[in-house]
């Protein structure tokens, strides 16, 4: 009795939850509005206009996502029903690939600018481009960069045409906070995009070049610790962000787009396993070079890991030095300094460095970064240095002393090759530590192994090739690091 009861609650539950997604699908498939999202799972960019809007209704559920990749990726696996997102995000090539559409357009309008600061010179640029704008809308110049940029009109020809810029002069400095097209992206080194036609114009208008700089939205940050000159990347104009900031005027009114699957379109994913993965390699490392972004990357965090660890032993070595000293005041600097660097996260050491002590410094960012891991490896590396010494007794310096070397060599010939023995694991530990931990470094403008994938994922929008392709560097020299510091590490005499 009790097993024919059980049977049939569960096929009641069944039937509920079949008719709930059946009457998901059918309210999905028949979205025409926002009031037709009530009930449904929606997912936007955090922190973006779509967030602020959305977060104040109570009758759906909201997934935030920082990357557009992990939104569309959200969709295609089932975690959300709609996207909310610009209208030019998901080029129709896009949509097409990955089986989606936009359902509608939301009605709300988003004016979006370039951004300056709110200086004195913020504010002449932000005139300088609000003249530069209004001759482009006189020549039929913007006219014919809307039609090119804003109707897919570009994925006809990938031969991008550029405004001419400026070679020389007093540098343009710009932050960009997406690459994305087809507001602003990368093909290899060089920038394309609507709104870098707009800057290139402004370019050419005050004969100053153009720097342009990948951030992520910290991006504000350099813009107002005069970092760079100005900002684009899609910034709608709202209120709180013309309290801190100023914009020119607004090049184009963006409306909200509600993705959703498309049940009757054919992908990529219908293929087979291997057609799959063909299709994923070539457009993931073959279309537009894109594997060059990987070997540059894989450079720069080789750069930053070695250089750190080079620094960051030779500053441990005077921590333990300072652990080890007579005098008290020099301990209690090196357990200070120790006990600061175990509490603070490396990531917030490396955006105090950049964005607050060396912000007008100058430095390159690999610099700073090199300066902020050495900083937080000297502290383990000084722990590793001084537990060393103390595995080995004291006996041994006394038997050494006794035999008549004196202290200079009872240490390197008695004394450190044990102390070696007992710290080397720890420290090939901390140096893999330190190799992994430099994935973080893309937060600062650097073009790391790690932003190499958050590069490709940004234009191809598959992240399974990317991520598999760093996955297995980071593997590979992680194995590389430690078999060179063995190899490096010279071998004990057999007494």
């Amino acid at each position: 009795m009790n097993k024919r009861i059980s049977q049939f609650v569960g096929a009641v539950l069944l039937c509920i939850g079949l008719a709930s997604c059946s009457s998901d699908g059918e309210k999905i498939a028949q979205l025409h509005s926002e009031e037709d999202i009530v009930g449904l799972t929606v997912a936007t960019a955090a922190g973006s206009c779509y967030d602020l809007e959305l977060s104040k209704r109570s009758d759906i559920d909201l997934l935030l996502f920082n990357k557009e990749a992990d939104l569309l990726n959200s969709l295609l696996t089932g975690q959300s029903d709609v996207i909310v997102h610009d209208e030019t995000v998901f080029n129709s090539e896009i949509r097409r690939d990955y089986g989606i559409k936009i359902a509608f357009k939301g009605e709300q309008e988003f004016p979006t600018a370039i951004m300056f600061r709110k200086d004195r010179e913020g504010e002449q640029l932000a005139l300088a481009m609000n003249t530069v704008q209004n001759k482009l809308l006189e020549n039929g110049t913007m006219q014919t960069l809307k039609e090119f940029w804003l109707t897919d009109a570009y994925l006809d020809n990938r031969t991008y045409r550029h405004i001419p810029v400026e070679t020389e002069g007093k540098v343009l400095r710009v932050v960009c906070i997406t690459n994305m097209a087809p507001i602003s992206f990368m093909i290899g080194d060089e920038w394309y995009g609507f709104e870098i036609d707009l800057i290139r114009a402004l370019s050419s208008y005050l004969h100053r070049p153009l720097e342009i700089n990948l951030y992520d939205a910290s991006g504000m940050i350099a813009l107002r610790n005069g970092m760079a000159d100005l900002l684009v990347g899609g910034m709608f104009v709202t209120p709180e962000r013309q309290e801190e900031f100023c914009f020119s005027d607004p090049y184009h009114n963006f409306h909200p787009a509600y993705y959703v699957l498309d049940k009757e379109a054919q992908t990529v994913a219908s293929a087979g396993f291997w057609e799959r993965f063909k299709t994923s390699l070539q457009k993931n490392l073959i279309e537009e070079s894109r594997w060059k972004y990987i070997t540059s990357g894989l450079l720069e965090t080789l750069k930053i890991t070695l250089f750190a660890i080079l620094l960051g032993s030779v500053l441990g070595v005077g921590i333990c030095a300072m652990t080890r000293s007579r005098r008290k005041w020099l301990r209690n600097i090196a357990g200070f300094y120790n006990w600061f660097m175990a509490g603070i996260p490396i990531l917030v050491l490396l955006l105090i460095l950049f964005y607050a002590v060396f912000a007008r410094s100058g430095l390159h960012p690999a610099t700073v970064a090199i300066i902020a891991f050495a900083l937080d490896f000297a502290a383990g590396a000084g722990d590793i240095y001084n537990s060393s010494l103390d595995s080995v007794p004291h006996g041994q310096t006394e038997g050494g002393l006794a035999l008549g070397f004196t202290r200079l060599q009872t240490f390197f010939h008695i004394v450190f090759p044990q102390a070696l023995n007992h710290g080397l694991p720890l420290y090939q530990s901390l140096c893999i530590s330190l190799l992994k931990g430099t994935s973080i470094v893309g937060y600062i403008a650097i073009q790391d192994l790690t932003r190499a994938g958050d590069l490709i994922r940004s234009r191809t929008f598959d992240p399974f090739i990317p991520l598999l392709v760093i996955t297995v560097l980071y593997f590979v020299l992680a194995w590389l690091l430690a078999v060179l510091l063995k190899l490096a590490m010279p071998k004990q005499k057999k007494l």
